[in-house]
């Protein structure tokens, strides 16, 4: 049976290291699958903060990610969250889109692999704090959403075109897994 995937990113630069790890996975997807790719960051004027009116129902008008990208996240059977290393955490854009879970807490939580992507410029090991904190986050995202964390690329070295091929190579392989 195809996979329903649903594929987020954060990063607002276009072509940087997190969206090619994210094009890796993509690519390494057999054609089988549905796909599903928002990415945050490159659209962020249509990324609005979680604002709920008395009903606790959102606010917005234009709300892309309650029309559109949501439902996609409800329906998918796998998620990857791709984001970059930014001052400790997550992208701002991918925060707010995860954020926006709320409002949909059961209908998202159990059955759902997940994949976490992360790039980044820090020289030091991979256990480093800065990374401790964001696989601490994601790890407890996956625990409280009742979700099946399937696999994690840490691009601790991404400055490195060699390592990031490496890393993309990896990420593609994740891909290449889901049946």
């Amino acid at each position: 049976m195809a996979k329903k995937i649903t594929v987020l990113t954060g990063s607002p630069h276009l072509n940087g290291t997190s969206s090619k790890l994210a094009d890796a996975f993509i690519n390494g997807v057999t054609d089988q699958s549905e796909l599903f790719r928002f990415d945050a960051g490159l659209n962020a004027d249509q990324v609005h903060f979680l604002k709920l009116d008395e009903n606790e129902t959102t606010i917005h008008d234009d709300d892309i990610i309650s029309k559109e990208v949501m439902p996609k996240i409800i329906d998918a059977d796998v998620l990857v969250l791709c984001t970059s290393l930014y001052y400790y955490g997550i992208n701002a854009e991918l925060k707010t889109v995860i954020d926006r879970f709320y409002e949909y807490n059961h209908e998202l939580k159990d059955d759902k692999d997940v994949y976490i992507l992360i790039s980044g410029y820090d020289a030091g090991e991979i256990d480093s704090p800065a990374y401790r904190s964001l696989t601490g986050y994601f790890d407890q995202l996956c625990k409280y959403m009742r979700w099946n964390l399937r696999g994690e690329v840490l691009a601790s070295d991404s400055w490195n075109p060699s390592k990031l091929n490496q890393h993309i190579t990896e990420v593609a392989e994740l891909g290449k897994n889901i049946k």
